[in-house]
């Protein structure tokens, strides 16, 4: 599927539901960012608000609630009325993983929530501190055979700690081959894996190309199936051997359940229209975010793949969160 599909396409040309209501005009529209302010996510948010406000549909505001991997963005949302003027923007894992990692989320993704469009994807870089002496992901295998390998993570539950655990699968080591080091986000993963603290981590490629390029860390492959125009130079996963390897995450566009099907339709359309714009690619080219914009129905069916992905992961390596 290309970068933005036919029916989302179509969507954005059809004359905008709530531009013509009249509330569209004199109404506060929320997306509710389930991560802080500077987050790529959180850019994305802000794309997609002034994209809206430009279309005529009102005052449309970003609202950072970040939390518990998502939930306390996503409770907040569950709890909105069904009138399409509060929705969520958060990372697929919210509603693919959490169901899996822990006891009370604080919401019920399949009774509380709606699909509303795929708002990009993007994959990640394993990144290795050059006193590791290991230059490819072969050496990287050949080392966790011999030692375990510290890896840094955002926490628990974070994309680099599902893309770790699924290469472990995929490289058949043993378990603790790749012991995980939690930090409470990607800047505290980055500052121990920079420091050589930790050898290794799987890290938003926008976050590390840079320290890349100087020489202070080495990126041993991306995790999605194309190479990345910010780092040319590196393989994926695939090419270095496993093929079909394909790990991405979406942001996704979510709403109360109940919104109107016209509404979810109109914004996924919204999505589309905004990702199309030169200046939007441009930014999301700087965060490593392919712009792909899928309406409810594709996102619905991302998040149904990816619970069953990462279900599974979840319940071979244990992970939980009490």
């Amino acid at each position: 599927m290309g970068p933005i599909t036919r029916r989302a396409t179509v969507a954005s040309a059809v004359p905008s539901v709530l531009a013509r209501g009249a509330r569209a005009q004199g109404e506060l529209t929320r997306i509710v960012a389930a991560f802080p302010p500077g987050a790529a996510l959180d850019g994305v948010a802000r794309l997609l608000a002034d994209g809206a406000t430009r279309a005529g549909r009102g005052a449309v505001v970003v609202e950072n609630r970040a939390g518990a991997n998502g939930n306390v963005a996503a409770g907040a949302v569950a709890r909105a009325p069904a009138d399409g003027r509060t929705l969520l923007l958060a990372i697929d894992t919210t509603f693919s993983l959490n169901p899996h990692l822990y006891a009370q989320l604080g919401f019920e993704p399949a009774r509380d929530l709606e699909p509303v469009a795929v708002a990009g994807t993007y994959p990640v870089a394993l990144l290795v501190h050059p006193s590791t002496g290991v230059a490819d992901l072969a050496g990287l295998a050949r080392e966790a055979r011999v030692r375990p390998v510290l890896y840094a993570s955002a926490g628990n539950g974070s994309p680099g700690h599902l893309a770790m655990e699924f290469l472990r699968g995929t490289l058949d080591l043993p378990a603790g081959a790749l012991e995980h080091v939690p930090f409470r986000g990607n800047a505290e993963a980055m500052t121990d894996l920079l420091a050589g603290r930790v050898g290794a981590g799987f890290i938003a490629v926008s976050g590390g190309a840079d320290f890349v390029r100087d020489g202070r860390l080495r990126a041993l492959a991306v995790s999605g199936p194309r190479r990345l125009a910010m780092l040319p130079d590196t393989p994926t996963v695939a090419e270095t051997g496993h093929p079909g390897f394909d790990v991405r995450f979406a942001y996704v566009l979510m709403a109360p359940r109940g919104v109107p099907d016209a509404v979810r339709r109109d914004w996924a359309g919204l999505v589309a229209s905004v990702f199309a714009e030169a200046a939007a690619r441009e930014r999301l080219d700087r965060w490593a975010v392919e712009p792909e914009a899928r309406g409810p129905a594709e996102a619905a069916a991302w998040i149904a793949a990816a619970h069953a992905r990462w279900g599974r992961v979840a319940r071979e390596t244990g992970m939980r969160i009490n």
